[in-house]
C-alpha cells in the first residue's frame, strides 16, 4: 500500500471540504437567491405596472397617446431596469410604444401567462438580454393591456458578484487553512517521525534512541508506552545476559569423564595421559568436581575386623 502523509491528508481533506462548500453556495446563490431577487424584481414591476395603468386610463379612452409616451418616457428615465413600455387595444393593435423602429412581432405575440389577479408575468430572451415582461389589464381588459418590460441583467450581475465573493471568501479560507493545516500536520507529526525512527531503530537491536516528547495527549502517551516497551526489553535482555552469563560460569566448571581409561584388574588404578598409574579416587577427583570420603563396606569390614564383627557381624559402612 502506498504511503499516504498525514499532511497530505489533511490537505486533500481541507480541498475537498472547501470546494464542497464554494460549489453548495454556488448553486444557492444561483438557485435560491436568483429566485428570491427576481420575485422582488416581479413585485416591483407589477407595482410599477399598476401605477401606470392607472395613469394611462383617461389618456388611452381619450386618445391623447402623447401623454401616455411621456409617461413611459419618464418611467424609463427613473427606473433603470424598465427597457420597455406598451400598450396594446382590446384587438391586439399598438396604440403607445418606446421602441424606436416600432413594436417586434415576436414581442407582440408573446403571451404572458394569466395570474389570478388578471396580470400575466413571462420571461422572454432579447437581443438585450432576459427580460421580465409584465401585462397588467387596462379596465379589465376592456381598453386593453399595458406591458412593461423588466431587465434581468441586474440580478444576473448581482448574483455574479454573489457567487465572486464567495470564491473570494473560499480561496481565502482555503489559504488560511492550508497554512493551518501544515502547521497543525507539523505539530502532530514531528512527534510521529521521532516515534518512528525510534521504532526502526528498536527493529534494528538498536535500543538507544529514546523517544523525548513532552505533549500530554495521544502521542505522548504513545511515545511513554514505547519506551515503558523499549525499558522492559532492555531489561529483560540484561537479565538474559545475567543468566547466560551464570550458565557459562557453571558449565565451565563442571568436568565431564569421557571415553575409556585404562585400570588395572588387580588394584583398580588408572593410567593418566602421562603414563602414571593412579588411585582411582584420586583420578576422578582431579578430573572432576567429585570428593570422596572413605569407609568400609559390610564384607570388608568382616575381612579386616573377624575378632570385633565375626561372621555375622554388622552390615553398614563405618
Amino acid at each position: 500500500m502506498p504511503f499516504r502523509s498525514i499532511r497530505r491528508k489533511f490537505l486533500v481533506s481541507l480541498v475537498a471540504a472547501t470546494s464542497f462548500f464554494a460549489l453548495a453556495m454556488i448553486v444557492f446563490a444561483e438557485t435560491v437567491i436568483r429566485r428570491m431577487l427576481v420575485t422582488h424584481l416581479q413585485e416591483k414591476g407589477l407595482a410599477i405596472a399598476r401605477t401606470v395603468a392607472a395613469d394611462s386610463v383617461n389618456p388611452i379612452i381619450t386618445e391623447h397617446y402623447f401623454e401616455v409616451a411621456m409617461a413611459f418616457h419618464d418611467l424609463r428615465e427613473a427606473e433603470e431596469d424598465v427597457l420597455y413600455a406598451f400598450v396594446l387595444d382590446e384587438n391586439g393593435r399598438e396604440l403607445v410604444h418606446t421602441f424606436a423602429g416600432g413594436l417586434s412581432t415576436e414581442l407582440k405575440g408573446a403571451q404572458p401567462r394569466r395570474a389570478a389577479n388578471g396580470t400575466r408575468t413571462i420571461e422572454l430572451q432579447t437581443d438585450r438580454g432576459p427580460v421580465l415582461d409584465i401585462s397588467v389589464p387596462l379596465l379589465h381588459g376592456q381598453i386593453g393591456w399595458l406591458r412593461l418590460g423588466l431587465s434581468t441583467a441586474r440580478i444576473r450581475h448581482q448574483v455574479n458578484g454573489i457567487v465572486l465573493l464567495i470564491v473570494l471568501f473560499a480561496a481565502a479560507t482555503f489559504a488560511v487553512g492550508v497554512a493551518a493545516a501544515v502547521g497543525f500536520a507539523r505539530v502532530i507529526t514531528r512527534p510521529l517521525l521521532s516515534l518512528t525512527r525510534a521504532a526502526e531503530a528498536f527493529g534494528r537491536g538498536d535500543t538507544s534512541q529514546p523517544v523525548v516528547i513532552d505533549s500530554q495527549d495521544e502521542v505522548g502517551k504513545l511515545a511513554g508506552v514505547f519506551n515503558a516497551m523499549v525499558a522492559s526489553r532492555l531489561s529483560v535482555e540484561e537479565e538474559r545476559e545475567v543468566l547466560i552469563e551464570e550458565l557459562r560460569r557453571t558449565l565451565g566448571e563442571v568436568k565431564t569423564l569421557r571415553g575409556f581409561l585404562p585400570i588395572c584388574s588387580s588394584c583398580k588404578k588408572i593410567r593418566s595421559d602421562q603414563g602414571y598409574w593412579q588411585q582411582i579416587e584420586s583420578y576422578i577427583r582431579d578430573h572432576s568436581q567429585a570428593e570422596f570420603s572413605h569407609g568400609l563396606c559390610p564384607d570388608c569390614a568382616r575381612t579386616l575386623y573377624p575378632e570385633i564383627l565375626g561372621p555375622g557381624g554388622g552390615s553398614h559402612g563405618t
